[in-house]
C-alpha cells in the first residue's frame, strides 16, 4: 500500500540523509563562499591558529636568548655591625712599642648607596638555541598542516548539509508529481462514482494516499528548516542568503588515480614532527657542551657617614675613627665567562633518552598512519566503483517503474485493474525514485570520501 510505503520512508529518512554530499564535477560555485565562511567561524580551527601563534612566541623567546640581557639595580641601606680585627703585630724599632698586638674589637656604622647596570650575552650555547629554534619551526609547520587538514571535515559537513537540502527539493518534486497524478485519478473516480462505474471505497483510498503525501510534505519542510539552522550555525550567515543556494543533484565523476599517501597533510605534519624531534635530540646532546657568555657592568658605589670604634687599643684605649665617604664612580667591569655542568644528576642523559623515545614513537605513528591511509584509499576507490555500478541498476529500475505506471494508468482507466493495483504502481515509482536519489547521494558520498582519502577534497571544492 502507498500509505504503508510512505510511512516506512519517513521513518528511514534520517538514515538515508546521514551521509550525503557531492562530488568533484557538477559542483556549484556558490558553495565555495559558505565553506570558507564555516572555516573562518569554526572555534576549533580558531583555537588551532592560536596554538600556532603560541609556538611562534616560543620561538621568539628562544631567539631572544641570543640577545643581550640588560638589568639595572639601585640600592640604599644602613649598615651597623660589631666585629673583631686581628692584624699582624708590628714593633717600632726606636720606641720598642708593639702595634696591633692582639685582636681588636670594633663597632662600625655606615650608610651605603649603590647603582649599576649589568649586561650579559650568550656567545655559544652548545647549539642548543639554534637547534631549539629549528625544532619550533618544524613544530609550527606540523601544527599548521594539521589545522589545514581540519578543513576537509568541515567542508564535507557544509556540503553534505546543502546536499540534504537539495535532496528534499527532489523529494518535494516527487510528491508534487504523485499529487498531480492522484488528483487526476481522483477526479476520474468521482465521475465514475456519479455514473455508477465505481464505488466510494476507491475514492477514499485515493484520498488516504493524498493525505499521506500531505504528511510527507510537512516532514520535508521541517527537515529543511533544521538543515538551514545547522548551516546558520556553521557559517554564521543569514538564512535568506543560505536559501538562495540551489543546484541539481548530478552523478559525480572523479579521477580514480590514487596519489601517494605521503602527500596528505596528516603525513606531512608527522614528517615535520619527526624533524622537530631530531632537532630536539641535537639540542639535548648540545647541553653537554660548555656555554660561553660575555658580561659587562657599570656601577656607582658610595659609603658615607662611616664611623669606626676600636675598643681597648693598647696605649690609646678606645679609638674613634670616621670617614665622610668612600666612593667608587664610575666603576666598570667586562669579561667572558664559561659555564659547564660537570654533573647534573643524570638529567642530561635522561633527556637524551626521552628525545630518542619521542623519535621512535613518532616514526611508529608515521608508519601506522601511512598503512591505514593506504588501506583507506583502496577502500574508498572500491566503494566508488561499486556506487557507479549500482547507479546503472537504479536507472533501469526507474525506467521499468515508469513504464509500469504508464501501463497501470491506462489499464485502470479502461477498468482492467482496480484502484489498489493502480496505487501499487504509483507507490512503486515513488519508491524507485527515492531509491535512485538515495543511491545518487551515496555515489556522491563515495566520491567525497575518495577525494578526502587523497587529501584533495578541500582544494577541489574551493579552487
Amino acid at each position: 500500500m502507498l500509505v504503508k510505503k510512505i510511512s516506512c520512508f519517513i521513518f528511514l529518512m534520517p538514515f538515508l540523509f546521514q551521509n550525503t554530499t557531492f562530488g568533484q564535477q557538477g559542483i556549484s560555485p556558490q558553495l565555495k563562499e559558505f565553506i570558507q565562511k564555516a572555516i573562518q567561524n569554526n572555534s576549533d580551527i580558531k583555537n588551532s591558529y592560536l596554538e600556532n601563534q603560541k609556538t611562534l612566541l616560543d620561538k621568539n623567546s628562544v631567539s631572544g636568548k641570543l640577545l643581550p640581557h640588560i638589568s639595572a639595580m639601585g640600592m640604599y641601606g644602613y649598615l651597623n655591625a660589631s666585629g673583631e680585627l686581628d692584624l699582624p703585630t708590628k714593633t717600632l724599632p726606636i720606641l720598642g712599642l708593639n702595634l696591633f698586638e692582639g685582636a681588636q674589637k670594633f663597632n662600625t656604622s655606615s650608610q651605603v648607596g649603590f647603582a649599576g647596570v649589568n649586561a650579559t650575552q650568550v656567545i655559544f650555547s652548545g647549539l642548543q638555541i639554534t637547534n631549539g629554534k629549528k625544532a619550533l619551526d618544524e613544530k609550527y609547520k606540523a601544527q599548521q598542516l594539521m589545522t589545514e587538514a581540519g578543513y576537509e571535515g568541515l567542508a564535507q559537513e557544509v556540503v553534505q548539509t546543502f546536499d540534504q537540502i537539495m535532496l528534499l527539493k527532489e523529494v518535494d518534486a516527487l510528491i508534487a508529481d504523485s499529487e498531480k497524478r492522484l488528483n487526476k485519478e481522483h477526479l476520474k473516480v468521482v465521475k465514475a462514482i456519479e455514473n455508477g462505474l465505481a464505488i466510494p471505497y476507491d475514492r477514499d483510498k485515493i484520498k488516504l494516499a493524498m493525505l499521506e503525501l500531505e504528511s510527507k510534505k510537512a516532514e520535508s519542510t521541517n527537515s529543511r528548516e533544521l538543515l538551514y539552522f545547522k548551516l546558520e550555525e556553521l557559517t554564521k550567515m543569514p538564512l535568506d542568503r543560505l536559501k538562495t543556494v540551489s543546484y541539481p543533484l548530478e552523478l559525480a565523476i572523479v579521477d580514480p588515480v590514487q596519489p601517494a599517501v605521503e602527500n596528505r597533510k596528516e603525513m606531512q605534519a608527522l614528517a615535520s614532527s619527526q624533524r622537530a624531534y631530531e632537532y630536539v635530540l641535537k639540542k639535548e646532546k648540545g647541553a653537554k657542551l660548555p656555554q660561553i657568555f660575555a658580561f659587562g657592568s657599570a656601577f656607582y658605589f658610595n659609603a658615607f657617614d662611616t664611623k669606626f670604634k676600636f675598643k681597648d687599643v693598647p696605649l690609646a684605649g678606645d679609638l674613634n675613627l670616621s670617614a665622610n665617604h668612600f666612593q667608587m664612580a664610575p666603576g666598570f667591569a667586562v669579561g667572558v665567562g664559561v659555564k659547564w655542568d660537570v654533573f647534573d644528576g643524570n638529567q642530561h642523559r635522561n633527556n637524551i633518552k626521552k628525545a630518542n623515545l619521542d623519535l621512535v614513537m613518532n616514526q611508529n605513528k608515521w608508519n601506522d598512519t601511512r598503512d591505514k591511509l593506504m588501506l583507506l584509499q583502496r577502500k574508498t576507490n572500491s566503494d566508488y566503483q561499486l556506487s557507479m555500478k549500482k547507479m546503472a541498476v537504479h536507472e533501469q529500475q526507474i525506467k521499468i517503474a515508469n513504464n509500469n505506471l504508464s501501463l497501470a494508468s491506462k489499464q485502470f482507466e479502461a477498468g482492467l485493474i482496480d484502484v489498489t493495483e493502480r496505487l501499487s504502481a504509483e507507490n512503486e515509482l515513488y519508491k524507485q525514485s527515492l531509491s535512485f536519489y538515495n543511491q545518487l547521494l551515496l555515489q556522491r558520498t563515495a566520491v567525497l570520501e575518495l577525494l578526502k582519502s587523497q587529501g584533495s577534497l578541500y582544494q577541489s571544492l574551493v579552487k
